[in-house]
């Protein structure tokens, strides 16, 4: 079987002798890989300089590394750097499997080529747990580190040392080798530029993809409502817009390049950018289709669902989280069900056939009673807007997973039993009114002690990916390690890991509201 995906717009080029040759690695599937903005911008802004020439580095279909670059089977072993981009604790694993699978060293004290370089919001909250095996674990945004450390990379070459001691924690860089225990201070963005955004875009031409090619729009970054528990609310806090003429650009180019009239609208909460109906009036003017992936139900109306549904989507999501109100006041996010109603029952009238939800367990403080009332909002959502049964309403249940720097980071894991004794009670109290999905317990856990692990946890993660990941890997890894998992799942009372990790973005009051003890 071919376990190199098929695609559109890849860059070719003939590398000359000082071109630098770097792989560009998503350690997930080809369709998460290519659907992550990041990586597509850290593929096509690469590749924009003569002197270097980027290729691609993932998982095949199956989930099996890719030992060599997409474009040219370039054995990893030979590339001079691999910069990764990573958004799920999870694929932590995935980064090490494929470094062994290419035959490459996987501590950075024994590699001297290629130099690992790694990113994404995994790594700017908690990058002690894969330090030993990185080189330079970058705090930061893309438009506010890449363009230094490329500067540095022309200026040192391969001269390993010379380049890592240039690398400073002030400016977001986290270099294990050379730290001595200043804070490392998150590198911010202060606006969207242009240049850094693709237009022509990777597409997925394998029909195991299930891929619809379309032009990715970031057209936000950041949020200003700081949700309890959210991770990339609070390390991106604060909103950039990226302005109407941008994504006008970016789209009528995306159009002619990416042979697709469908938009994806990335952001944390779309509604919130100044011109969003702006935005989509224009779109739909132009006879464009798209998605919005991220919506917060209490910044929709009749108008905004209107346009919705004019781009093409028939299904209206909603993420209300917990039906309690004791516990939406402390995840500070609360969906009342009279407008969660008024919403649903506009989007039936505008012809949307689904609706899906998206429900939490575990939170802290949470009892018998607040599952009682969430049962009770989705019985009631269901009951006034007419959308149950299977087909019509989706429901998908998550264990709650405390994660570094938000407000909720020192709360406990229920643990797996627990969790899935909470899930089964609510899935019985909702009886046949739904098709209900569930984020595996196992992996929660496993979330949570990587989300907060330290420098102990690298050794279980070494023998996670030498037992082939999954969760049969992970249990011999922990057994082979004799890890104490329950260390991480309890809430913190002590100064955590990520401690040295500074966020000069977020106010002085955020700050000290999330480092109290709770």
């Amino acid at each position: 079987m071919d376990r190199i995906p098929g695609e559109e717009n890849v860059v070719h080029k003939v590398p000359r002798k000082n071109t630098l040759r770097i792989g560009v690695l998503y350690p997930s599937f080809p369709q998460v890989a290519l659907d992550a903005l990041s990586f597509q911008m850290l593929y096509y802004w690469l590749n924009s300089h003569d002197e270097i020439y980027a290729e691609q580095v993932m998982l095949d279909f199956d989930g099996n590394p890719i030992p060599q670059t997409l474009e040219t089977g370039t054995s990893l072993k030979k590339l001079d750097y691999i910069v990764v981009t990573v958004h799920y604790e999870l694929d932590l694993v995935n980064i090490l499997r494929i470094l062994l699978d290419a035959g490459v060293e996987p501590y950075s004290s024994k590699r001297e080529k290629p130099m690992i370089i790694a990113g994404g919001p995994p790594i700017i909250a908690n990058p002690l747990p894969i330090s030993p095996f990185i080189d330079v674990l970058v705090v930061g945004e893309i438009e506010s580190t890449l363009p230094t450390l490329i500067s540095q990379l022309y200026t040192y070459g391969t001269e390993k040392e010379r380049l890592l001691e240039s690398l400073e924690p002030s400016k977001g860089f986290f270099v294990p080798s050379f730290y001595t225990g200043e804070k490392v201070v998150l590198n911010y963005a202060h606006s969207l530029p242009r240049e850094f955004h693709p237009s022509i875009q990777l597409q997925l031409s394998d029909t195991r993809a299930k891929w619809k090619n379309r032009t990715a729009v970031e057209a936000s970054r950041g949020c200003f409502r700081l949700c309890a528990f959210c991770l990339e609310g609070h390390i991106f806090y604060g909103v950039r817009e990226r302005p109407l003429d941008q994504i006008r650009d970016i789209v009528t180019e995306g159009h002619a390049y990416n042979h697709s009239r469908h938009v994806k609208l990335v952001s944390l909460s779309f509604f919130d950018h100044k011109g969003a109906d702006s935005i989509l009036e224009w779109l739909i003017s132009h006879g464009y289709s798209f998605s919005i992936p991220s919506i917060r139900a209490e910044t929709l109306n009749e108008k905004r669902l209107e346009y919705i549904k004019q781009g093409g989507q028939k299904t209206l999501t909603i993420a209300p989280e917990t039906g309690s109100l004791k516990l939406s006041a402390l995840i500070r996010k609360r969906l009342s069900i009279e407008h969660a109603t008024d919403i649903s029952l506009t989007a039936k009238k505008l012809g949307f056939t689904g609706l899906k939800v998206y429900l939490m367990i575990g939170l802290p403080g949470e009892t018998e009673d607040d599952i009682d009332q969430t049962a009770q909002y989705i019985q009631k959502l269901a009951e006034t807007t007419g959308f149950k049964g299977e087909r019509q309403l989706k429901i998908t249940i998550s264990p709650f997973v405390p994660k570094p720097h938000t407000f909720l980071q020192y709360a406990p894991f229920i643990g797996i039993q627990e969790a899935r004794r909470r899930i089964n009670l609510l899935r019985k109290k909702l009886g046949g009114l739904a098709d209900i999905r569930t984020y595996d317990p196992r992996l929660a856990q496993i979330q949570t002690i990587i989300s907060r692990g330290d420098l102990d946890l690298s050794r279980t993660l070494i023998e996670w990916a030498l037992n082939g990941g999954g969760l049969g890997g992970w249990r011999k890894a922990v057994r082979l390690t004799r890890l104490d998992v329950n260390r991480y799942l309890e809430p913190v009372y002590k100064d955590p890991p990520w401690s040295f990790i500074e966020f000069p973005n977020l106010p002085r009051s955020l700050k000290f509201f999330s480092s109290t003890r709770g």
